[in-house]
C-alpha cells in the first residue's frame, strides 16, 4: 500500500453499495483546491439510517476493515464543542450495529488505505448535506462537505498541518464559492 489510501477504490466500494455519505476531513479539502494537502485517509459522514449503515458494514467487510484500537473518547463540552481526550484507556472496537450510528465510529485499516467514519461528530450527514457540493475525486463523483463545514472540524483542536488549509478554505467561504 502507497502512503496514502486509494481513494479510487474506496469511493468505488461505497458507490458500489450505495452508501449515502459526504466526504470531509483532508480529501474534502482537498477537492476544494487546498494546497500541500497529502491524505493519509478518507474521512465519510455517512447517512445514519439503518439500511446506510448496514450497506457500509458490508462494504467494510468487503474491504477486510479493521477498527483501530484507541486510546481516548470523544468530550463534549457545554458550549457543544467536541475534543478528543486522550486518556490512556484502550477500547477495542465492539461489533458494528446499523442501529447504533456510533458503533460506526472508527478508524478502520482497509486493504485500500485508511477509512475514517466519522457518523456525528463532524456534523450530522442531513446538514453537511445540505451545503455540500459534487466534486470529482479521483475519478469519482463524490458529496464533499462545504469549506465552512470542514473549517468547523479542523479548527478544535488546531493541528499544524491543518494552518494553511483553514486559511485557504476561509478564503473560499468567503468568497462564497
Amino acid at each position: 500500500m502507497s502512503d496514502g489510501p486509494d481513494l479510487a477504490g474506496l469511493l468505488a466500494a461505497l458507490d458500489g453499495h450505495g452508501v449515502v455519505h459526504v466526504v470531509a476531513g483532508s480529501v474534502g479539502a482537498l477537492a476544494h483546491g487546498a494546497p500541500g494537502v497529502q491524505p493519509g485517509d478518507l474521512d465519510i459522514v455517512p447517512a445514519t439510517d439503518a439500511a446506510n449503515l448496514a450497506r457500509l458494514a458490508a462494504v467494510l467487510d468487503e474491504l477486510d476493515a479493521v477498527a483501530a484500537t484507541v486510546t481516548g473518547a470523544w468530550s463534549t463540552d457545554e458550549q457543544g464543542e467536541h475534543r478528543w481526550v486522550e486518556d490512556g484507556v484502550e477500547r477495542v472496537a465492539g461489533p458494528l450495529d446499523p442501529e447504533d450510528p456510533d458503533s460506526f465510529d472508527h478508524s478502520f485499516s482497509t486493504r485500500l488505505g485508511r477509512l475514517d467514519v466519522v457518523p456525528r461528530i463532524a456534523g450530522d450527514h442531513r446538514a453537511l448535506r445540505a451545503r455540500a457540493v459534487q466534486r470529482t475525486i479521483a475519478g469519482h463523483e463524490a458529496w464533499v462537505a462545504h469549506p465552512i463545514d470542514l473549517l468547523a472540524g479542523m479548527t478544535a483542536p488546531r493541528r499544524p498541518k491543518d494552518v494553511p488549509r483553514v486559511r485557504y478554505l476561509r478564503d473560499v467561504a468567503l468568497r462564497g464559492e
